[in-house]
């Protein structure tokens, strides 16, 4: 999550004026040119690296970024799991492993992500970090699958607001109701320590483990919820990370008043977010959830899950770029792969303070002039966002991260499920 005072905070500005007549489609102004293998795959056009690849295992790993992209995570992990033991090309065997160990955490495969703790190809390093997902998945694999039940295909209900402006809605679990902020960032759900000590959530593992941030480390402890509830939705074992209660408040900066922090009783992951049709409408505070299977399917899809949810946006030429989704940044922001995409040039340098779970620090960045971009035709504005390193090691050159300055955007939906995120204006009353 990033944050900074109210006087010089950016945000995206959703455009009054009607563009129906001069949205251009992706790549109408752009120079056509043939991108080479690496380029096409950082650009996540899988169809000219398969056109460009010079060996099969090239070839094969560029059909298995296709599957990916287009939701069969199945043939994703098969694919990527054969690569990662026979490609001829060393980069290509290792690109393949990182990407089939994220599909089989992202299907909750935990016993065959822990039995890869064991492979030659895993360091010792890799066996003994804390952070590791291999030990993550060793602390769940004797766990009961996780289950949804939809008591309805549609409902609505109450979301707030708190003071660093994140959505927190309301969950269930045991009888009681907490708040919980939505979360694509944080690939598992979370509760605060006093909240399992509450519920009687006790770890399932000897062994405190740790989760990575942007900022730092922060221990935590695998647990499992045994239900919980939001809305007309059931989760049944779930499995969960335990974060001290402290680690959960967030610092709200203010020029004059002093700190203020705002507690979080847990976090809706996307673990449970990648399962459901989401539309959030902040100007209402209010929740519509459904069922994806119910949802009717878009006949394009621009957010995929590549190791973390992208979104595919375009710039007001036409030219695709491509942002990670994280609700839990308080602030988007780009890097500098859209300034060269663009050829744009920062506007200033400001300083400004980055936080999380993991602690704060601060850092002085270039902000970027105010910059229109397109989310399936309907436009926003980027005002004052700053230029930061891209957070997540991924294979996609990532534009820029949307974070939660997005929910001031009128209402917007993420369905994971059908490839689905859009910003639509609110209704008027």
């Amino acid at each position: 999550m990033e944050r900074r005072s109210r006087a010089t905070r950016s945000t995206i500005v959703l455009l009054a004026t009607a563009v129906a007549g001069c949205v251009h489609g992706p790549g109408s102004l752009r120079q056509e040119r043939r991108l080479g293998y690496w380029e096409a795959l950082a650009e996540l056009v899988p169809a000219e690296a398969i056109v460009s690849a010079r060996t099969p295992s090239e070839k094969e790993f560029a059909e298995a970024l296709g599957n990916l992209m287009s939701g069969d995570l199945e043939k994703a992990e098969q694919r990527f799991g054969t690569l990662r033991r026979t490609a001829t090309d060393s980069v290509i065997r290792a690109g393949s492993r990182v990407i089939y160990t994220a599909t089989l955490q992202y299907q909750e495969k935990w016993g065959e992500l822990a039995a890869l703790k064991n492979e030659p190809s895993q360091s010792k390093a890799d066996r003994t970090d804390k952070a590791s997902i291999e030990l993550w998945a060793e602390a769940f694999r004797n766990i009961p699958p996780k289950t949804f039940t939809f008591r309805s295909a549609s409902a609505r209900l109450p979301m707030s607001v708190s003071t660093v402006g994140t959505p927190l809605v309301p969950v269930r679990i045991g009888g009681k109701v907490y708040n919980f902020w939505l979360d694509t960032g944080s690939s598992l759900t979370m509760l605060a320590s006093d909240v399992a000590r509450d519920l009687n959530i006790a770890p399932i593992a000897s062994d405190t483990l740790e989760i990575v941030t942007s900022t730092g480390r922060v221990r935590a402890n695998p647990a499992l919820i045994p239900q919980l509830e939001i809305g007309q939705l059931v989760v049944r074992n779930a499995p969960a990370m335990v974060v001290e209660e402290t680690r959960m408040e967030m610092s709200e900066p203010r020029p004059i008043e002093p700190t203020k922090h705002v507690k979080i009783d847990g976090i809706i992951g996307f673990d449970i977010i990648r399962q459901l049709d989401l539309e959030v409408d902040y100007g209402d505070n209010s929740l519509r959830l459904r069922n994806p299977a119910t949802s009717r399917p878009d006949t394009e899809r621009n957010m995929f899950w590549v190791g973390i949810p992208v979104v595919r946006l375009t710039s007001a030429d036409g030219i695709p770029l491509h942002f990670g989704l994280d609700t839990g940044a308080q602030l988007t922001f780009v890097t500098e792969t859209l300034l060269d995409r663009l050829d744009l040039v920062a506007a200033r340098i400001e300083s400004r303070r980055v936080g999380g779970l993991g602690g704060e620090i601060s850092v002085r960045a270039p902000v970027l002039p105010d910059l229109r971009v397109f989310v399936r035709g309907f436009p926003i504005l980027f005002m004052g966002a700053v230029v930061r390193a891209p957070v997540y090691q991924i294979l996609a050159a990532l534009d820029g991260v949307l974070g939660g300055d997005v929910w001031n955007s009128g209402v917007v939906r993420i369905d994971m499920t059908n490839g689905v995120f859009a910003i639509r204006r609110p209704r008027p009353n």
